[in-house]
């Protein structure tokens, strides 16, 4: 088997998919909103109130810090599952039967990974490029500036990611939800490493080159020490002082870390290939009884009284009254089966202890909590997708009774786990933070539901969740607090809520032909 044609097929099979479609309107839409024109009112790349003029230069650095922070999330979760889609699709038969080996096969993955979230970032550079003309403050395009940063600090870091999305995809214990919670804590510690210690060889990343030459000539340029690199959203009032950036002059002492990386990279695939199991399972194989192949078939013959019998089956009875509390009970069994008997000792734990802590004692970590069912909301709007039952859920009944039993098991979920918080917040008299934390926890089953619907993966719930989770509930920024932490926005969460759950309602029953467009 050709090892070319196995990335190719790999990359064909990605590139048509409504996930890779929606990440490169994503991209598109970060060119835009990355670069900023003077009167926006904000910035991105901050450097101490100041910033590059929109040149190839800064903008080419932009451009690749884009690509490897927020590349390394996005990409990851889009990529991350494709050993476990050829076992889900029964694809691993046929790998496992054929000649090809453990190294030509992980290694093929790694890299048709690494050619997807190229190509992505490579559309991304373009769109910059299209930005530099459209804001006009430096016209010429220098393809160096732009090309320099994305070989020397994007295509190492997204080879890296590409040797994590396998290596995540191998260890079956980091198949699920805990490999992805697991993953973007990764993701929070190598950015973290990238900006405050650039120096360590923990920094996969590799961005701070960028930011470290952009802010030293700031400073230069300005006769300013306190200067300080950052990169996010951040408000501005007034025009912003700009500078002329030349970009960084590139040697060899600056790539050795990537070299560095590059080598664990490859190390990080070995690994997955020497563990891999080529699609066999430890669990529910029986011992199979040999067949002697040159035995006589013995033919079963039918009695005449059996021919003669005639069998009568169960006439259909359709009740037109809908029983909606053994639908959500079924619902719920369904959600909460599966799982280790610790994740349940866990919850019960938590239960308890948020219940008699003392908001003062546990306020540092109360958000946690909510982030305990998402293995469970992640599967709502999924299963039928997964399991490949989506026909015969639809013919079953109207979808009405079908969604609103699915959406109340997923919030008597998430008041379960917050059963203990809620009590709290009674006891000390918190109405405030109680409204806002029940309010919370109808909002994300919600956003779960419209989410695992569309996209029919779990992925983009637990991407959007976790990133939902840490900069609000954890950082406190403005509208995107959903459990009011630090800033309280239930009139907004509540009509967010009650607009999906029509859109829930909607989509739904045009899945299921019930509402004729024609």
């Amino acid at each position: 088997m050709n090892n070319f044609y196995l990335i190719k097929n790999s990359v064909m099979k990605q590139i048509r998919t409504y996930p890779f479609l929606i990440t490169i309107g994503i991209t598109l839409f970060c060119g835009y909103a990355f670069v900023p024109a003077a009167t926006a009112g904000y910035e991105v790349f901050y450097i101490g109130g100041v910033r590059g003029i929109y040149n190839s230069a800064w903008l080419g650095g932009v451009a690749a810090m884009v690509s490897t922070i927020f590349l390394w999330l996005f990409g990851f979760y889009l990529l991350r599952s494709q050993i476990s889609d050829d076992e889900r699709l029964k694809v691993g038969q046929i790998i496992a039967a054929s000649s090809i080996s453990n190294v030509r096969y992980i290694f093929s993955k790694a890299f048709a990974n690494f050619c997807i979230l190229s190509i992505i970032a490579s559309i991304l550079m373009v769109a910059f490029m299209a930005m530099q003309l459209l804001r006009g403050e430096d016209d010429t395009i220098q393809l160096w500036q732009y090309v320099g940063p994305f070989i020397f600090v994007t295509l190492p870091a997204l080879f890296v990611l590409s040797s994590f999305t396998i290596f995540f995809d191998v260890f079956r214990w980091l198949k699920g939800v805990i490999g992805n919670i697991i993953f973007f804590a990764l993701w929070i510690f190598f950015a973290v490493i990238s900006i405050e210690k650039p120096t360590s060889l923990f920094n996969a990343l590799g961005f701070d080159v960028i930011m470290s030459n952009a802010e030293k000539d700031a400073a230069t340029e300005f006769a300013m020490s306190n200067f300080g690199a950052s990169f996010g959203y951040y408000p501005v009032d007034g025009p912003v002082q700009t500078f002329i950036w030349q970009g960084v002059d590139w040697d060899f002492s600056l790539l050795t870390l990537r070299l560095i990386w590059l080598l664990i990279s490859i190390t990080i695939l070995i690994i997955s290939a020497m563990v891999f199991n080529r699609f066999k399972h430890s669990k529910g194989h029986t011992k199979k009884k040999n067949i002697d192949i040159f035995q006589p078939y013995k033919k079963e013959e039918i009695s005449l009284k059996e021919q003669k019998e005639e069998y009568n089956l169960t006439p259909l009875i359709k009740k037109s009254r809908i029983r909606f509390i053994p639908l959500i009970k079924a619902e719920l069994l369904i959600m909460v089966k599966g799982f280790s008997i610790w994740m349940y000792l866990l919850c019960a734990s938590i239960i308890l202890l948020s219940a008699f802590l003392p908001l003062t004692v546990m306020k540092s970590w109360v958000s946690f909590i909510i982030i305990l069912p998402i293995a469970i909301w992640s599967r709502m709007g999924t299963k039928e997708k997964h399991f490949f039952t989506k026909d015969l859920i639809i013919s079953s009944g109207p979808s009405f009774p079908r969604v609103v039993s699915l959406w109340i098991a997923g919030l008597s979920v998430g008041c379960i786990v917050s059963l203990g918080v809620l009590i709290r917040f009674m006891i000390e008299g918190q109405m405030s933070q109680f409204l806002s934390w029940v309010i919370g926890i109808m909002f994300i089953p919600t956003l779960a539901l419209a989410l695992g619907s569309v996209s029919g993966t779990k992925k983009l719930f637990e991407i959007i969740f976790l990133l939902w989770w840490y900069l609000g509930p954890m950082n406190g920024i403005p509208y995107l607090d959903f459990l009011g932490m630090m800033n309280n926005h239930e009139v907004f969460y509540l009509i967010s809520t009650v607009i999906l759950l029509i859109f829930i309602m909607l989509y739904s029953r045009v899945q299921a032909n019930e509402i004729n467009f024609k």
